[in-house]
């Protein structure tokens, strides 16, 4: 189950080996760590690898638990069990999904797929749901899920989440036109999108964040076609085919859920108090497993189940190194003696031992035709 992120309190910077307090120092130090010599490496990424992908994190100078103080995710049986609060997340993600649609994958994205290749990643994890390490790396655990895709809730049906844009836009021309001035003006200025609304705030989960005063009692979404084709759940045909309360204390007693309402369809990632998908699970635990070495790339690892993943494999006797700015869970307990702890930007340090690989590459190839 994924519970309320940790808070982490400021303690002071802890640096493994004590040496590695310069960039270059740092990046020696991660390719002594990577090394395939020593043993395979798993990586396991946080919400900071996106952000120079203009998607921001949680816990970095600028993320959203650092700039709003009372920030409040929505919980998985809110959800599932409320309809106003539905749609409150729909008309906020309809607006903030195009900036993680647009979002390209940055140079940290880049150089662990190249570390891949050359055998010094052995496998990947995220705790992302951008889908960005998709374009680098084909085998990758998302172990939170993927906001490209939305999924009934009790039916199961999988449904691109591009295809539910364009019917959220059907449903609310309004929001729409809301949403495409914005774009008009970005292309106008030629702005990256990184912020699909002038003065509002994106979170990591592709939620956007709405002054108060903004109702959301107008928005409609639909209901799973599935469901609706199979007679299960009910439309409003009058309202442009939008989820209807008819669909509410509905019995389904083939429903692998509890839920109280029927025809769902929910983002396919995991919400706080939602449990981990098992098979995710499992090859995340498969993946770390069979490494040698753990390495944590820009995460905080206040998530629990991130967080008891490396805890695991470091009582295991492996070794773990973690790249992160700011403070780490439990980080002065559990790391130690012949682990890795850096506090520089991922790519900076990636990208360094990216380029001595290519160097020593060039070199030996140079002598080689001498």
């Amino acid at each position: 189950m994924i519970r309320v992120p940790y808070n982490l309190k400021a303690a002071p910077a802890l640096i493994l080996p004590p040496t590695a307090n310069t960039l270059p120092a740092a990046i020696a130090a991660t390719k002594a760590f990577l090394d395939p010599s020593t043993g395979s490496t798993a990586v396991i990424t946080g919400a900071g690898v996106s952000v120079e992908s203009g998607i921001p994190d949680y816990r970095g100078p600028t993320g959203t638990y650092t700039v709003n103080k009372g920030y409040r995710p929505i919980f998985y049986s809110e959800f599932i069990d409320r309809h106003d609060v539905r749609k409150r997340y729909w008309a906020r993600s309809f607006l903030g999904w195009e900036a993680v649609r647009q979002a390209k994958p940055n140079r940290v994205h880049r150089y662990i797929g190249e570390l891949m290749k050359e055998g010094w990643i052995s496998s990947l994890v995220t705790q992302n749901v951008d889908s960005l390490h998709s374009h680098y790396v084909p085998d990758v655990t998302e172990i939170h899920g993927s906001l490209a895709s939305v999924v009934c809730m009790t039916c199961h049906t999988s449904i691109p989440r591009v295809d539910l844009q364009t019917q959220l836009a059907e449903l609310n021309p309004a929001w729409a036109d809301l949403l495409q001035q914005e774009l008009d003006r970005l292309a106008r200025a030629k702005s990256a999108v990184r912020d699909p609304i002038k003065d509002f705030r994106l979170n990591p989960d592709g939620d956007l964040e709405l002054p108060d005063s903004i109702r959301y009692d107008d928005f409609k979404y639909p209901a799973c076609p599935a469901c609706v084709g199979s007679g299960v759940a009910h439309v409003d045909i009058g309202d442009g085919m939008s989820w209807s309360l008819e669909n509410q204390d509905v019995s389904v007693p083939h429903s692998k859920r509890k839920c109280k309402d029927v025809g769902v369809l929910k983002p396919n990632v995991v919400f706080f108090g939602e449990n981990v998908d098992p098979d995710m699970r499992a090859a995340a635990e498969r993946k770390m497993s069979e490494a040698d070495k753990i390495l944590v790339v820009a995460s905080s690892l206040a998530t629990y189940s991130a967080f008891r993943l490396i805890k695991e494999n470091k009582l295991a006797g492996k070794a773990v190194g973690v790249i992160n700015m700011g403070p780490v869970r439990g980080e002065h307990d559990l790391l130690g003696e012949g682990d890795l702890r850096l506090s520089f930007l991922a790519g900076d340090v990636l990208g360094g031992v990216w380029d001595s690989l290519r160097k020593a590459q060039h070199r030996n190839q140079h002598q080689a035709h001498l």
